[in-house]
């Protein structure tokens, strides 16, 4: 019997309290909360700061070009692994690039 009740709980995604609530005087469930959980915050810092560094290559990269100097390999390699980890982050976060 608790297993049942234990299955049940587990597929409405609500907390045993909400469940027995709901159950008893049909009550709605609670509302999620609007603020994200911890983990997908610091996800999505990184990907503020991915971008930033990606903005921030590509003006190293204009100012070597206006002294004449050819950083494009370096920087190439540097903006290909910010958008590795960029990619990365939205799989985390279960979105697609």
């Amino acid at each position: 019997m608790r297993e049942e009740f234990n299955a049940r709980v587990a597929a409405s995604g609500l907390s045993a309290g909400a469940f027995i609530k709901q159950a008893i005087f049909g009550a709605a469930p609670p509302r999620q909360s609007r603020r994200p959980p911890v983990q997908t915050q610091q996800l999505a810092s990184l990907l503020s700061r991915a971008a930033e560094m990606n903005e921030r290559l590509a003006e190293i990269e204009r100012l070597a070009a206006r002294c004449g100097q050819d950083v494009r390999a370096p920087v190439e390699d540097a903006a290909g692994q910010i958008a590795e980890l960029r990619a990365a982050v939205f799989m985390a976060l279960g979105r697609s690039p």
